[in-house]
């Protein structure tokens, strides 16, 4: 989790107040396919477990602006989620907080390598970084300063319902290698998982301010041993933060895998953003080292047909403002990959105009590694239970050409499946030439998100500069941009899903990604295509609306 001081952000008046009713779901901005909290402010995925066909979402939580948690929900398909109690309360919560539950991971030891599980009950081991209040001794007898940042574990016998704290040790990682002594205060955000080659548990852990990470091993996720380190390389605008390490197949092949670093860092995000991003890096690792693909780092200029994008410093996962602290699910068929990102900003997180929560998640997406252009590609994939969500087509069009101007496609709603299709061949007039659509617009088109694709460019993008309410943030209204290629076909290719306060664009394969909030009137339900610049030809355009995925318990 990101380095702030919530009771000075609390002084600040940053934090919104809650009101006191009980949640709807219907609220103006809710969300109705991602994952919110019914209150109060939630920032990274932590924990992502799958375990007995249960999908574990544990998320950074604070029900009072200085009380770092983890909350809890479940899921048995990603898409419809339960509100389960908090897991890890913040220590000393309300009246004397001494330890904040900050982000981590967790896995199923179903070998019970750390000893906890007892009776035949398979233990569950989370780590996270605490993060101290005030210097103190803990009740391991281990001594903390003030805000010092170490790595502790907590334990569940009951499949994650309920958890314990490894108090006659924690914390299990007191401090950064000596090197690094002087990080102790930003040392954290810990991903572990198990490494079968190795037979070994594996932690990734961040030095955010140095971008650096750091590789663990143990045997037994209590005791560690620093293995190596890796970084900085690619994006080092701001800390880095949440570091995830996976194998991927290459285009499928189970003799061709690869690893893939994830993190994100705040601020210095993508291009013509501000504040937070996530990047990754292709490589291999070998139980102890993570040695990067030359092509993967220090990316100067990325050809797209024959034109270029802009110049990059890093593999986006994705370019949006929206999209950070990404985490991958443990426990999954080797073969899968699963991951989740909180979908906001530290840029104006406490201050988006929803209530009586703050913090939403993205959609659930599947990570493959696809060669594209010659080079390991992060592609993806959203992975939601669609089919207990559309509830009806709305519209299925196609046109031959489409003049320039605008087109309405009339009332579609408010949370949206959006197939878009058309040729990469420019209108042949000069200047500016750009397609696309106009999603929850008013009426009057005074509010309305733009999702295109720039032909001279050859660039993807969202711009919210007309969203709705965008006046709590000066940077908030803009536009996103992202490179695209055309298919084999010569098609651009988009899907493009729409909630109630949020645009998250798929183009291509999945390469190229954008996600973006927006904040829009009740009534902006109205959708419209565009072609600027003279006729767009070969359109096609399908819309799905999408269902309520929550039931209230």
């Amino acid at each position: 989790m990101i380095v702030i001081l919530m009771a000075l952000l609390q002084g600040l008046g940053v934090f919104q107040a809650v009101s006191a009713q009980n949640p709807t779901y219907t609220e103006l901005y809710r969300p109705q396919y991602h994952f919110t909290p019914p209150k109060h402010f939630m920032n990274d995925p932590n924990g992502l477990l799958y375990y007995k066909g249960i999908y574990h979402l544990f998320y950074q939580y604070d029900p009072n602006g200085s009380a770092t948690s983890w909350g809890h929900a479940t899921s048995s398909d990603l898409t419809h989620w339960e509100q389960q109690p908090i897991a890890l309360l913040a220590r000393g919560y309300p009246t004397n907080v001494t330890e904040l539950f900050w982000s981590g991971s967790a896995v199923a030891d179903v070998d019970n390598t750390s000893g906890f599980g007892h009776n035949g009950k398979i233990p569950l081991v989370a780590m996270y970084t605490s993060n101290y209040k005030y210097a103190q001794t803990l009740p391991s007898g281990k001594k903390v300063q003030k805000n010092q940042q170490s790595q502790s574990i907590a334990y569940s016998l009951d499949d994650g319902m309920t958890w314990t704290t490894y108090d006659a040790v924690n914390p299990v990682i007191l401090d950064p290698p000596t090197a690094y002594s002087d990080q102790s205060l930003n040392f954290r955000d810990p991903y572990i998982f198990w490494h079968k080659p190795t037979k070994k548990w594996i932690a990734v852990l961040s030095l955010p301010v140095l971008h650096k990470l750091l590789i663990y091993t143990s045997k037994d996720l209590k005791d560690w041993a620093v293995a190596s380190e890796f970084g900085p390389v690619n994006a080092v605008g701001g800390a880095w933060e949440c570091p995830n390490l996976f194998p991927l197949p290459v285009d499928g092949n189970d003799a061709n895998v690869k690893w893939v670093v994830m993190v994100g860092l705040n601020p210095g995000g993508p291009p013509g953003t501000i504040g937070s991003g996530t990047q990754y890096v292709v490589g291999n690792f070998d139980g102890t080292t993570f040695i990067a693909d030359t092509d993967s780092i220090s990316v100067d200029q990325t050809s797209f047909s024959n034109s270029s994008a802009p110049s990059q410093v890093a593999n986006w996962v994705d370019w949006g403002p929206d999209f950070y602290a990404a985490q991958v699910y443990n426990g999954l068929p080797s073969d899968e990959h699963v991951a989740i990102g909180w979908m906001n900003n530290w840029q104006y997180a406490s201050l988006i105009p929803t209530d009586p929560w703050c913090g939403a998640m993205s959609t659930p997406r599947k990570f493959s590694l696809k060669r594209i252009n010659g080079k390991a590609t992060l592609v993806q994939d959203p992975t939601e239970n669609w089919g207990s969500l559309v509830s009806h087509k709305g519209l299925d069009q196609s046109w031959s050409s489409v003049t320039g101007g605008t087109k309405s496609l009339g009332d579609v709603g408010k949370a949206l499946q959006v197939e878009l299709s058309f040729s990469d061949r420019a209108p042949a007039v000069s200047g500016s030439s750009q397609f696309g659509i106009i999603v929850r617009a008013t009426p009057d088109l005074k509010e309305q998100t733009r999702v295109g694709y720039d032909f001279s460019t050859k660039r993807l993008f969202i711009d919210r500069t007309q969203s709705g309410n965008v006046s709590f943030d000066d940077t908030f209204a803009d536009t996103y941009y992202a490179p695209l290629a055309a298919d084999a076909k010569g098609k651009i290719n988009m899907r493009i899903y729409v909630d109630w306060s949020s645009v998250e664009v798929f183009g291509g394969q999945g390469e190229t990604t954008i996600t973006a909030q927006i904040f829009p009137s009740n009534n902006a339900t109205y959708a419209q295509i565009f072609s600027v610049g003279g006729d767009t030809q070969h359109v096609k355009v399908g819309i799905n609306q999408v269902s309520s995925a929550w039931t209230i318990r």
